[in-house]
């Protein structure tokens, strides 16, 4: 009897000792939904629900095991919901498309491996008043219009990351790249980093791949970086047909916190080179904003211009947000855009899940509002 009280006695040692080297595994979550409205000149007016205008709607597991020795094991696993419908966000299901990675992180910093944000695109948020959401966010026109098809300005599946350590005196930087897994062949294939081939535009070993950098200083009030990425044979449409070419992402963004004021500027350049015969298409993003403490909350103001090289198209963008927090994980939020196009332009207004309406006519307005609540844990 006694044999087996031991017996059990160490047993349940052991268990505990395992427990404890996985130092945490947190569940976490955002939940954000309000109501608003959208307007586009020549299509109307549309009024609803909508989720994510101040916070993308998650729910989340993240872990870290300490292995010793200054050395640790982690996981992360995000997907989105949306609280307006009680949908995830791939096709209806969840899904942990936001961000699924295994890491090892230690002295020499962090190698993360899985679905991720490509490396040139948190620049965007760094230095947007909104972080890139919400009807007051800078708008990634160059990357998701303007006839350059099947490339994901946000994420990349079967990605390599590797992240300088937070030991450099406030220099940070990350390399990534990521894998298509395609094939050479002369028909369509589907691939994993966001990106897409054409029969016009057979595939290669490169479709599909992503290579980017990024690197900056943040030091008590000032943070500037810059990055660089590249989609490989990402496809563009002219005129129903489609071409291949490289996708060039480069952009800029410097922000400095006076206290009673911080702003911020960011710049970045949209490329794709031509090929058989048509020309190469530029696009160029301008954003200059700034957030102020106002009583328990924040003002959020923003101005953007966007051009289209070697044409009269583009359109600008204003706009003005409110964030009152009720506590540390609870805010009440407002903001209004308007977005005005250029010549043939038919950009509009975006930012939410939820709530859409079709584009204005060429040269038309798109003006957007609404109010909500965010809660995360």
């Amino acid at each position: 009897m006694m044999m087996k009280k031991s017996l059990i006695a160490v047993l349940a040692a052991a268990g505990s000792a395992a427990g404890m080297a996985q130092s945490s595994v947190t569940l976490f979550g955002v939940v954000d939904a309000g109501v608003g409205s959208y307007k586009s000149t020549g299509t109307g007016r549309v009024t609803g629900m909508f989720s994510g205008g101040y916070s993308t709607p998650r729910l989340g597991f993240r872990g870290v095991e300490d292995l010793g020795g200054g050395l640790s094991a982690g996981f992360w696993l995000e997907g989105q919901v949306n609280p307006d419908t009680g949908t995830g966000a791939s096709a209806g299901a969840f899904a942990f498309t936001r961000r699924s990675t295994v890491s090892l992180t230690g002295p020499f910093g962090e190698v993360r491996l899985g679905r991720d944000f490509v490396a040139s695109y948190p620049m965007t948020f760094l230095f947007d008043v909104s972080e890139q959401r919400g009807f007051s966010q800078v708008e990634i026109l160059g990357m998701s219009s303007a006839g350059v098809s099947g490339v994901s300005a946000f994420r990349a599946s079967n990605s390599i990351s590797y992240f300088l350590p937070n030991t450099l005196g406030g220099f940070y930087g990350q390399a990534q790249y990521a894998f298509g897994e395609s094939l050479s062949t002369t028909a369509p294939v589907a691939n994993a980093a966001g990106l897409s081939a054409s029969a016009a535009a057979a595939a290669t070993k490169r479709t599909g791949n992503y290579a980017g950098l990024r690197g900056g200083y943040a030091s008590g009030p000032v943070n500037v970086a810059a990055s660089y990425g590249q989609y490989f044979d990402a496809t563009r449409t002219v005129a129903g047909s489609s071409y291949a070419g490289d996708f060039k992402v480069a952009n800029v963004g410097a922000s400095y916190d006076f206290g009673f004021i911080k702003p911020m500027g960011f710049v970045q350049t949209d490329k794709i080179e031509g090929r058989a015969g048509i020309a190469a298409f530029q696009f160029n993003t301008y954003a200059i904003g700034a957030t102020a403490p106002i009583g328990a909350g924040q003002l959020r103001v923003q101005a953007s211009h966007y051009k289209q090289d070697n044409t009269a198209n583009g359109a600008n963008k204003y706009s003005v947000g409110y964030v009152y927090n009720l506590s540390k994980r609870t805010a009440l939020y407002g903001d209004v855009a308007r977005l005005n196009n250029k010549n043939i332009s038919t950009y509009q207004v975006d930012g939410v899940s939820g709530l859409s309406i079709a584009a204005p006519v060429a040269g038309g307005n798109s003006t957007a509002f609404g109010v909500g609540v965010k809660h995360s844990f």
